[in-house]
């Protein structure tokens, strides 16, 4: 691991813990969902109807990438938008809470589709490899937000050399998350295989 990225997360280990809490609570309810409500059927239709179009289309790669680097444009901006607000923190724990609310449904839902076996190595392939990268540059993105937010309410000058920084951990923040969906694209073909095979 990069030695930057070792000090950022040492530095704000605290802030990153409570995330990365609230991430895996999230996680947990969205497993206990679909479990326990009747939404499981209609996930387990919607995905199976994305796998069947995507093998009958031979889709492209690169528009997927596209599409996902807008889409999670469009949730950096909400989220740093979260700073003008008097409730920063709680709103990012919600956000956060809710992606990994979408993750958990996401992960049963591959299982009830897949199998123990195969759908272990499709997770891993889809969900847990691309998961790595984007959920770390979700929690910088949210770590540098709680510090902006906390900056601003203390009264402290925000001077150049922060505002730097924090660009900088923005920018790491998009590259891991960018690169996150090229891992995904990477991998989908590998599920595409295993569910042509079914």
């Amino acid at each position: 691991m990069n030695k930057s990225i070792q000090k950022y997360i040492k530095d704000n280990f605290s802030v990153i813990s409570r995330l990365l809490v609230i991430y895996t609570i999230g996680l947990s309810i969205g497993i206990a969902i679909f479990i326990f409500t009747d939404i499981k059927t209609e996930y387990i239709d919607t995905v199976k109807q994305i796998l069947d179009g995507i093998k009958l289309d031979n889709f492209e790669s690169i528009n997927v990438i596209i599409n996902g680097l807008k889409n999670n444009m469009i949730l950096i901006l909400i989220l740093y938008s979260c700073i003008i607000t008097l409730i920063a923190p709680i709103i990012i724990a919600i956000i956060l809470t809710l992606k990994a609310i979408i993750t958990g449904i996401y992960i049963c839902t591959l299982f009830s589709i897949f199998g123990i076996i195969k759908g272990i190595i499709v997770i891993f392939c889809s969900v847990f490899i691309p998961l790595i990268f984007s959920l770390l540059g979700y929690i910088f993105i949210c770590t540098n937000i709680i510090n902006i937010f906390l900056k601003i309410n203390s009264s402290e000058k925000v001077d150049f050399k922060f505002i730097i920084k924090q660009l900088y951990w923005m920018i790491i923040s998009f590259s891991l998350i960018s690169f996150s969906l090229v891992v995904e694209q990477i991998m989908s073909n590998i599920v595409i295989n295993i569910y042509s095979k079914m």
